[in-house]
């Protein structure tokens, strides 16, 4: 059998892509098109089609006055979502 030779960069760029890959790579994409209340946590929010957000079911302690918003097609936000629910809309949410 032959032995693969490979260079020090070629070993370091191949350790530094699988690295860079597992921290950035969500644990699961889910597709939400429903209203029901979905737990997190999720770090990403993309919107397939416009997107009401009901902020009644999710946890927004941190920021006072939030009200509901709508997430338009093609938009992603980011954050630490614990948990998502929507009124309308179809949004794909990443999981830490």
């Amino acid at each position: 059998m032959a032995q693969e030779y490979r260079t020090e960069q070629e070993r370091m760029l191949d350790e530094i892509r699988n690295r860079t890959a597992d921290s950035v790579r969500p644990r699961a994409a889910i597709l939400i098109d429903d209203t029901s209340t979905h737990a997190g946590p999720f770090f990403a929010i993309s919107a397939l089609e416009d997107a009401a957000i009901d902020v009644d079911q999710c946890d927004m302690s941190f920021i006072e006055d939030v009200a509901d918003f709508t997430l338009p097609k093609g938009m992603t936000i980011y954050g630490t979502f614990q948990s998502i629910e929507l009124d309308s809309g179809k949004v794909i949410a990443y999981r830490i």
